[in-house]
């Protein structure tokens, strides 16, 4: 089956919420407007599966067949737009983004360049020291001896938070290190932990800028948030986002930060759409991902960043989904199909 206004979220698993209101944005952007929101992920049966329009199977990210496996997949379901979701699908398709355009399909996903540049934290640092942005104190390994106590690890390159930690003593340094050669060593920083979903137009300007407090974190993961006013995170951002644009970014971007009584100091910057960002777009009425799309598709965009609702929150919650081989037996909340009186047993 081939329909020219096909959208694919790699790797949408769980993420429900993100598959909705996706799916809602197709719905405001012209050329996209009667397409499919196709879920692609490794396992067979998926929550985001359920409630997107098609489901997918398609091998690991790390299976030598993934990229063509893809590419296929684009010709035969007519993908126009590809968005993924994870780190580990950035640093994969980063290289190959050629291949996809090739074919008409947009990828929402930075240069090779771009994406090592917010993952390698040693990269990072060179970058913001080089734009005077505030950052934590990173210390080498022949200067933990003489660090201030206690320290903040993780690994140069990672994901989530894994590998992370409060490390309190140079013994303990050590012995870390030689379990995880690749950490780096921050100074311990205590305050408000802030992430600002903002997007970056194809011209360069900063068009969202969505400043919001972490209230619970799970795995690394935002499941309790909500929308803020502070001057000070939101000129971080715009100043982070600038800097970024001069390089070449554009796009959507998470920029994680924490407030401070000395300051904000900035702490990574993600090149791609946060799994909490789905409170950003309904802050911003459904511009973030309306923009994401309509850019995708060549639809140069306008906006003001500094236009969203403050004290806007979200509570993120779990759901069920029981299913028999690839059988779907219930679904708990209801589909939209259940909702509408059909069933979706099967």
């Amino acid at each position: 089956m081939k329909h020219s206004r096909n959208v694919l979220v790699l790797c949408g698993g769980k993420w429900v919420g993100m598959t909705i209101q996706l799916k809602e944005a197709m719905g405001k952007v012209e050329l996209l407007r009667d397409g499919l929101l196709i879920v692609a992920d490794k396992a067979e049966v998926t929550p985001a599966g359920v409630f997107a329009d098609r489901s997918v199977t398609v091998p690991p990210i790390s299976d030598p067949t993934y990229i063509d496996n893809l590419l296929e997949l684009c010709v035969n379901w007519g993908i126009r737009v590809i968005v993924p979701l994870i780190d580990l699908d950035l640093e994969r398709l980063s290289s190959h983004l050629y291949l996809f355009d090739e074919i008409g399909v947009s990828v929402v996903c930075p240069s090779e360049a771009l994406v090592d540049l917010c993952m390698d934290k040693v990269l990072f640092r060179q970058f913001v020291l080089a734009e005077s942005l505030p950052y934590p104190m990173t210390y080498g390994p022949d200067e933990l001896e003489t660090a201030a106590y206690p320290l903040f690890y993780k690994p140069t390159r990672g994901y989530g938070s894994r590998n992370t930690g409060v490390c309190k003593s140079y013994m303990e340094a050590k012995r870390l290190l030689r379990e995880w050669p690749d950490l780096i060593f921050q100074e311990y920083l205590s305050g408000d932990e802030v992430s600002v979903d903002g997007y970056i137009s194809v011209s360069g300007e900063p068009l969202l800028c969505v400043p919001r407090k972490r209230d619970k974190i799970v795995g690394g993961e935002a499941y309790q948030s909500h929308t803020i006013q502070s001057d000070t995170a939101y000129d971080l951002a715009l100043q982070t986002m600038r800097a970024l644009a001069k390089r070449g970014l554009h796009g959507p971007v998470n920029i994680q930060m924490f407030l401070t009584g000395k300051g904000p100091y900035l702490i990574e910057v993600n090149t791609r759409l946060g799994s909490a960002s789905v409170l950003s777009n309904v802050a911003t009425h459904g511009k973030l991902f309306e923009y994401v799309l309509e850019e995708a598709c060549g639809i140069p965009c306008t906006g003001e960043p500094y236009s969203y609702v403050r004290d806007l929150a979200l509570y993120r919650f779990l759901g069920d989904l029981f299913y028999k081989g690839p059988n779907i037996v219930k679904v708990v909340p209801l589909t939209k199909d259940e909702n509408s009186g059909k069933s979706c047993l099967v």
